[in-house]
Formats: structure tokens, C-alpha cells, sequence
């Protein structure tokens, strides 16, 4: 299987996707021509396999290349542009640009943020669209072939759920601004380009990839035979992450539940959680990338940026817990030791409040698997849902089962002090005196560094203070951070898209400079 995964992506030329006619040719053209490779099921896995692939490899972009390399890439500007995760110095460069946010008036060079988030996830569409396409002309076994095209519409959907997140403000209150292009046919440099339709237009489309997904995973719930695989459970996940931004919070609850049920998943306990988060061994791992020798991005790749031991990338730019947060966690809670205190000191690693939450499995090699998504995350989609449907009690008890493993000596306390409403009034900072307080506080402590903060930030409307106490913060920003619709919130179209797609006009539909 491992094998399949890299030989795909050099039998398919999996290159650029934009609307771009410059980037439209993606079919594959090297080694296995796409009617070929796409009449069986065993070569469509394969086409599979070569997307998977992607979402661990370097690239992107044309220059910068090292700050590119797929999910985990994404995961970390992501929380760079939030208040929660900070570098301590520029070091290299890498990340540091997002940190400052000094990337959005670089939309016209191909070397930066905007292009290759844009190539990355359009890239994944693009070879998902060409499955997709023979879905009616696949042989082979029939539930194979449902397996298969249920991978295709969850990868699709996930990329437009990136994609809209990260070029526009959060869906509600946003239904009928720009979204992003929706393309559900494979690419060519014949394709005419789609305008930008709206938000509503893309969530649409992606709820409609997830019904189909879940549908058709459905059908045989135990066809994943590698936890590189999306499955039923890692789309319901989707979905749940979905419904959570759209505020349809019994449909989080729902689908949350779902996921969770899959047979062996588990949270992490005990000394599991100081693992590294390098495994997708791990019992709490829902879906993630396997990661070996041959495969290894070294330089250009998460624990690089993360492993200040490995003497690479981290040495010289730490990535840092911001000292109110970190104040947040009490001395009983096993997770103050993914970070440094605040008098540590000394080599690189030990300086005050860098992580050490993400390390390499092995830093000779290089190695480290990369962990898309764990249960812990769905244990608190569930929380904030419940809470959110007035389910307080119960919202109280699935936050305390995570709790529970983290602080098991004050976690009940903790509960106990706070008041039984799903109101969020902790803002960015502040002291948390709900139970919603206390879900949202937990779910920015235990996905450090997963979850794309940002996101968070757009839907629950908080905007971000880096402003605390002795902050810690090398980066402040001068404008209103506040804003809970802040224009640098949202990353700006790449000029090559208008430069190649007649159906949009850089003076009316790039977002605001």
C-alpha cells in the first residue's frame, strides 16, 4: 500500500489546478494515461493514493517551497494567524510572514501564501473530479467502487471547506458574499472558468459531497484498509466540523456522535499524550498520513518546523504557547508539559514556552506521521453543539470525559465553578466563567497547533488579543485585531487565477487589499 502511495504520484502528473488556463491541465499525462488508469478499481485506488499522497508532500508554490507541505502546513499558518500559537523570531523566514500577516499583498507572486494554498487544495479537487467522472464506467466490485467515489466526494468536500474558510469571512452572517469557484468536472486547458458564486454556493455543494460520501461509505462501513484512507467515520467528522460553522447544531451533535463511534477509537490517557503526536497508531487517530523513510519531506516538512531538538527549521523559530493561555492551565493538567514554563531556559528546545507537544518518531530520519484528525476534537465539536441546543447537562458531562483525562484531580472543580450557560463571554481573553467559557478554553488547550485556530476565531466572532499581560507575543498587530470580520482574517485570491479565468475580474472580485 505504501508502495502504491508514492508510485501514484509519479504515474500521475498531479500538477497545478487553478481556473487558470495556464494551470487547467491536470489530467494525467506521464506514465498511466487517465482512461487507463481510471477503468478498474484497482487503478482508480491508485489515482486515490496519489491524492493522499498530496497531502503530505512539499510544493505548492513556485519559490518558499519549505513552508508548503499540504494539511499540517495549512494547520500551522493557520493558528500563526491567531493569538494562541506564536513564533519567537522570524529565524528562516518560513511562517513568520503569516505570524506578521505580511502575506495578503503578496497575492501577485507564485512564491507565497495565497498561490499555494490555492494550488494545494484546487489540486486535490481537480484529480477528486477526475474519479468522480467515471463512477458510471468503473468495473469491478460494486462496493469497491462505492468505497472509492466515497473517498473522492469527502477529499472534494474538505477542500472546498478549506477553501472557503480560508479566502472568505465565516458563513453565517456571510451567506451571500463571494465564495470560491465550484468546479464538479475534471479541468482542462480547454475548461472555460467559473466565477465566484457565493458562500451559500460552496456550502451547498460541499453538504452535498458529504451526504453522497456518507451515503455510499455506508453502504460497507469497514472498507478502509489504511488510516491514510477517508472512511465513513473521518466523513461524518467533516460533516460535523461542517455543521458546526453553519450553527446547525444538532446536526454537529449528530454526525460528532458518529464519528465517534468507530470500533477501537478512543481519547488518548495517560502517557499516550506525550508521545509526540507522531503515530497515527495512536488510538485517538481518526484519519492521518503514514509517513516512511523514502516518503520523508525532511526540511520541508511539520516536525521541522515544530522539533526545535532536531536542529532544523524550529531551532532558530520556535513555535510558542502564548503565555496567557499557557497561565490558563492548571499545575494538575498533564497537558502544561506539552510546553515549556516561563523561567525554562537554555538550549533551543528548553526555551521559555516552546512546544514540545509535536516531535519526530525518529529525528535521524527524519520521521514523523502526520495526524489530520483525532477523537478528541469530535468529543469537543460534541460539547459545544450539546451546549449550544441548551443540552447543558450533557454538553457538561462530554466535556468531562475529556477532562477527566487530562485533570483528573481539578477538572470537577473547574466544572463546578462554572455557570451552567451556553453563553461564550470569555472573548479572545479574559476569565472563563461558562460552561461554554470552559468548552471553547479546552478545545483551544488540547487542539494547539491542530485545529485552525483562525476558523475559530471567524465563526465563534471573537477576533484576537495579543495584548495580555506580559505578552510574549513578538508580533502585535496595529490594526483592529478585534474586528470579528477583519479583512486580515481571509487570505487574497492569487493573481495567476484573474491573470487566466475570464469569468473573474480582479477589480470586482479579489477581496479587499
Amino acid at each position: 500500500m505504501k508502495k502504491l502511495l508514492y508510485a501514484s504520484v509519479l504515474s500521475l502528473a498531479l500538477g497545478i489546478t487553478s481556473c487558470s488556463k495556464e494551470f487547467l491541465e491536470t489530467s494525467p499525462t506521464d506514465k498511466v494515461d487517465a482512461g487507463t488508469l481510471l477503468e478498474t478499481t484497482q487503478g482508480a485506488q491508485v489515482a486515490m493514493d496519489g491524492i493522499y499522497r498530496m497531502l503530505y508532500s512539499s510544493g505548492w508554490s513556485v519559490s518558499n517551497t519549505s513552508q508548503n507541505f499540504g494539511i499540517t502546513s495549512t494547520k500551522m499558518f493557520t493558528s500563526l494567524m491567531g493569538e494562541d500559537f506564536l513564533q519567537d523570531g522570524q529565524g528562516s523566514g518560513w511562517f513568520y510572514f503569516d505570524y506578521k500577516y505580511d502575506v495578503r499583498s503578496r497575492f501577485a507572486s507564485t512564491g507565497w501564501r495565497s498561490y499555494a494554498t490555492w494550488n494545494f487544495y484546487y489540486t486535490l479537487i481537480s484529480n477528486a473530479n477526475y474519479i468522480l467522472a467515471a463512477e458510471k464506467t468503473l468495473t469491478g466490485d460494486p462496493k469497491t467502487v462505492d468505497n472509492i467515489m466515497a473517498q473522492a466526494y469527502a477529499m472534494r468536500a474538505y477542500a472546498y471547506f478549506q477553501l472557503i474558510q480560508i479566502f472568505q469571512q465565516t458563513y453565517v452572517g456571510h451567506q451571500t458574499s463571494p465564495g470560491v469557484p465550484v468546479y464538479t468536472e475534471p479541468t482542462t486547458a480547454a475548461s472555460q472558468g467559473k466565477g465566484r458564486g457565493t458562500v451559500e454556493d460552496v456550502y451547498t455543494q460541499i453538504n452535498q459531497d458529504l451526504d453522497k460520501s456518507i451515503d455510499l461509505f455506508g453502504k460497507d462501513k469497514s472498507l478502509q484498509s489504511h488510516i491514510s484512507h477517508l472512511d465513513y467515520y473521518v466523513a461524518n467528522a467533516i460533516k460535523a466540523n461542517v455543521s458546526l460553522v453553519q450553527n446547525k447544531w444538532a446536526d454537529a451533535e449528530k454526525y460528532s456522535t458518529e464519528a465517534l463511534s468507530k470500533s477501537g477509537l478512543a481519547m488518548l490517557s495517560g502517557d499516550d499524550i506525550y508521545s509526540g503526536f507522531n503515530s497515527v497508531k495512536l488510538k485517538d487517530v481518526l484519519w492521518g498520513a503514514e509517513v516512511i523513510a523514502s516518503q520523508s519531506t525532511i526540511w520541508a516538512s511539520f516536525f521541522s518546523h515544530m522539533d526545535a531538538s532536531a536542529g532544523q527549521y524550529a531551532e532558530s523559530s520556535r513555535k510558542c504557547i502564548y503565555n496567557w493561555l499557557y497561565d490558563q492551565i492548571p499545575s494538575t493538567d498533564a497537558r502544561k508539559k506539552w510546553w515549556n514554563g516561563a523561567t525554562d531556559g537554555g538550549t533551543p528546545q528548553t526555551k521559555p514556552y516552546n512546544q514540545v507537544k509535536f516531535r519526530y518518531s525518529d529525528k535521524t530520519s527524519s520521521l514523523g506521521d502526520y495526524i489530520f484528525m483525532r477523537s478528541e476534537e469530535l468529543q469537543l465539536v460534541k460539547a459545544e453543539a450539546l451546549a449550544n441546543q441548551g443540552k447543558l447537562p450533557q454538553a457538561k458531562t462530554a466535556l468531562a470525559d475529556l477532562m477527566k483525562l487530562r485533570n483528573p484531580a481539578g477538572y470537577q472543580a473547574i466544572l463546578d465553578q462554572a455557570a451552567m450557560s451556553k453563553d461564550l463571554t470569555m472573548g479572545s481573553i479574559g476569565t472563563p466563567k461558562t460552561l461554554m467559557d470552559q468548552i471553547i478554553l479546552q478545545r483551544r488547550i488540547e487542539l494547539w497547533g491542530e485545529a485552525e485556530r483562525i476558523f475559530d476565531i471567524l465563526r465563534l466572532k471573537t477576533g484576537f488579543d495579543r495584548t495580555a499581560t506580559g505578552s510574549n507575543h513578538t508580533f502585535k498587530p496595529t490594526w483592529n485585531s478585534l474586528d470579528p470580520a477583519n479583512k486580515e482574517f481571509i487570505l487574497t485570491i492569487p493573481q495567476k487565477e484573474f491573470d487566466g479565468n475570464t469569468a473573474m475580474d480582479a477589480n470586482k472580485d479579489q477581496n479587499p487589499l
